[in-house]
């Protein structure tokens, strides 16, 4: 292998789940891209990068290493850039100045061997200099443990992973029972711990082996959207893993039956192998949902003629199936109401909640993100939260302590992003004298977590469920709703661009496409429809690689529509956040806190959820800290520590999209990955669009999207549980 000695520059790019890291180095013979895993590489720091030169077919020649040693800074540059590499807490480029000043050469060995000399710097008081210390002594701790792991052949990313979770624990976790990173670390595999094992003496037919690798296979299944695997599937998937006699591995799934992890349930020919909880979630769901689908409630007025006052009083005319759905809503205990876009939904919805009030019933709305209660707040001028403000919902929230819901009639909307375990909760907090309303699209793109629910429910047909198929949000000229229904029924759109609201820019080249996107979003929208670059106009990626991917479509909207302009900015991994930023939260955290401050309303509380857009209104950089402002008036403050729970949201992923909706949606289309290039992406990213939408790239891509109705089987039984369980309602006199 080649040696090379260079200065980190920049880092272009790094993957936080892996430590794939691109970086730009300053060598002796100029700069040059290295590309590998790292799990420690900083901005100013100079390294020794051991591995073999390469031609890229798009960037050219690189440096790809397998191994990297540090080099202690030694010039005034070198010493500089790295404390002030966003890395270290609270020092940016001039206080980095600063303490160059005071300590010059002699910086860097005084923060390893007395940090404490870094209270004589102005700035730097008793706070500050506890979390600085902090992140120094991580350091030098983590450097020593990474070292273990790389003697047993344990990979940067991984070794990365387990460091993250155990700390100064690792390598007596490893010791004990290397199969705990497989059973406790996401991203973390089987093949990973097993390495581990083998090297530690584990046999290859130990139980302790063939116990983790099912219940890592049964793991998998389930964040794969899962609630089971068929045992010979179960089987067979463990049995790539360990390459041993298949009896071996069905006695131990007896084992895990015993020990209460499975649950085998049989039917007819076929065993299925549920992960118990899993088993546990769908009988719950499935006898909660059949107990209110059998409830039946007395109106105080007629139906018919109140539909009939509310048709008079605000000029409009209800479908039939629109009065249906009104009806079953509010004398059923359980309906379910679906509808592509246009249909009608949320006339049905506002009528229902009409009705109810006039009932002197007590209406309930939530929905599963904060983007779609607050579409529900909007359409139904009624409060909305989200499914887990309503129940208060923590990472250690206990069935029990869940308070049942103050409500007579709870609507929950965008269903189909509901999973298993979500619903689960919800109904455990839905009185048995309450009426459930169910409202969704079946065609949209189905919950990340496990279960097919929504689906599942509209299946068993034996739940009520009434189908909004008439077509009425449609203006002339309009082309957004009537290309979402031809591309949902597998038809090409119409591409007219002299349409109103729906355009194809034919761009074959990815450049040109990414420009293209550039001035639609910068000049051409806000120009054609005065629309507002960052709060109206949402471009929607189906993947995150690659040119016209989320990730870099981020970074050069963010280089277009909020540049550096010598704003105070704050560097972390390889984002840079800045005033004016719009940003998304991309995981749920309950402790975060809020404020919200209007002329004539003040609120505090905790809590801001995955998919919440805001944007940055001011950074500090000295204290390391942004304040976000989300839904125009809901303030926080972000520590260091929390901002890998943000990323730049110029552009997302269709995924990240559902339950959103925004005046005019750019969709890029060019090659993807196959499972991304379907019928149900392209539907679910047209449909959340208001207003317009703009499709740049080939019409290749589209007819090959739309022609792709291709979904992942997922193994799940709700729609099965829910027949049976109505059935031995029957039997049992139930009914």
């Amino acid at each position: 292998m080649i040696k090379i000695d260079g200065l980190v520059e920049k880092i272009i790019y790094r993957n936080d789940e892996n430590a794939w890291t691109v970086a730009l180095v300053t060598t002796e013979d100029g700069s040059l891209t290295v590309t590998g895993n790292a799990i420690k590489i900083e901005i100013g720091k100079e390294y020794t990068f051991e591995g073999d030169f390469f031609v890229h077919k798009k960037f050219g020649e690189q440096f790809s290493f397998k191994n990297l040693n540090e080099h202690i800074p030694t010039s005034k540059d070198g010493i500089i850039k790295y404390l002030s590499s966003g890395l270290i807490p609270f020092i940016g480029r001039r206080m980095a100045e600063t303490i160059y000043k005071k300590f010059g050469d002699e910086t860097l060995l005084i923060l390893d061997k007395e940090p404490e000399k870094l209270l004589q710097i102005h700035g730097i008081g008793a706070k500050k200099f506890e979390k600085i210390s902090e992140y120094l002594k991580a350091n030098k701790d983590a450097s020593k443990v990474m070292y273990e792991l790389y003697r047993y052949g344990i990979s940067p990313s991984a070794a990365f992973k387990i460091y993250t979770l155990y700390a100064n624990e690792t390598l007596n976790v490893i010791r004990e029972n290397p199969y705990r990173i497989a059973d406790e670390i996401k991203g973390i595999g089987f093949k990973t711990a097993d390495s581990i094992a083998l090297k530690l003496g584990y046999k290859k037919d130990s139980k302790e082996r063939i116990i983790s690798a099912l219940k890592w296979t049964i793991n998998y299944a389930v964040n794969d959207g899962h609630t089971y695997l068929p045992k010979d599937v179960l089987i067979k998937k463990s049995s790539k893993l360990l390459e041993i006699n298949e009896d071996l591995i069905e006695d131990q799934i007896i084992n895990l039956q015993f020990s209460k992890y499975f649950y085998l349930e049989k039917i007819n020919d076929q065993i299925n192998c549920y992960k118990a909880s899993m088993y546990k979630e769908e009988n719950y769901v499935a006898g909660k949902l059949t107990k209110l689908s059998l409830q039946k409630f007395e109106l105080k007025n007629n139906i018919e003629n109140s539909i009939k006052e509310i048709e008079e009083r605000k000029n409009i005319k209800l479908a039939e199936n629109q009065k249906e759905a009104v009806k079953e809503a509010l004398t059923g205990g359980l309906t379910v109401i679906t509808g592509g876009p246009g249909t009608g939904k949320t006339t049905t919805l506002k009528t229902i909640i009409d009705l109810a009030e006039k009932e002197n019933l007590k209406t309930v709305l939530a929905a599963p993100t904060g983007r779609a209660a607050k579409r529900m707040e909007e359409a139904t001028l009624r409060e909305a939260s989200t499914i887990h403000k309503l129940l208060e919902i923590t990472p250690n929230s206990d069935y029990f302590e869940i308070e049942e819901i103050d409500g007579d009639l709870i609507i929950v909307d965008e269903c189909s992003m509901v999973d298993l375990f979500l619903m689960s909760t919800l109904l455990r907090a839905v009185k048995d004298n309450s009426r459930l309303v169910l409202v969704g699209d079946k065609d949209q793109l189905p919950s990340v977590g496990a279960g097919n629910v929504l689906s599942d429910i509209i299946n068993s047909k034996i739940i009520n469920v009434v189908y909004l198929n008439k077509i009425f949000r449609q203006e002339e000229g309009s082309l957004i709703v009537k290309n979402a229904h031809l591309i949902n029924s597998g038809k090409m759109p119409l591409i007219d661009n002299k349409s109103k609201d729906f355009f194809f820019i034919q761009s074959p080249n990815v450049n040109e496409s990414l420009n293209t996107i550039v001035d639609l979003v910068k000049t051409r929208l806000p120009d054609f429809k005065n629309y507002d670059s960052l709060k109206d106009i949402q471009v929607l990626s189906p993947t995150k690689k690659g040119l016209t991917g989320v990730d870099n479509l981020n970074k050069v909207l963010q280089e277009n529509l909020n540049p550096q302009n010598k704003k105070e900015e704050i560097k972390f991994m390889d984002t840079i956040f800045r005033p004016g930023d719009k940003v998304m939260q991309i995981k749920n955290n309950y402790n975060l806190q809020y404020k919200i401050e209007t002329e004539n309303y003040h609120e505090e509380g905790q809590g801001i959820f995955n998919g919440e857009l805001g944007f940055i209104e001011s950074v500090d950089a000295d204290s390391d800290t942004m304040t976000i402002v989300f839904d125009d008036v809901k303030k926080i403050e972000y520590q260091r520590e929390n901002f890998s729970e943000l990323t730049l949201a110029y552009a997302s992923t269709v995924h990240k999209s559902q339950g959103s909706e925004f005046p005019a949606v750019i969709i890029p289309l060019h090659s993807a990955p196959f499972m991304l290039m379907t019928r149900n992406i392209i539907y679910t990213g047209i449909t959340r669009a208001s207003r317009m939408v703009v499709l740049v790239g080939e019409i290749k891509y589209l007819k090959t999207m739309v022609e792709n109705n291709h979904q992942n089987k997922r193994y799940s039984s709700l729609d099965r549980k829910l027949i049976e369980t109505m059935e031995k309602r029957k039997i049992y006199g139930f009914i």
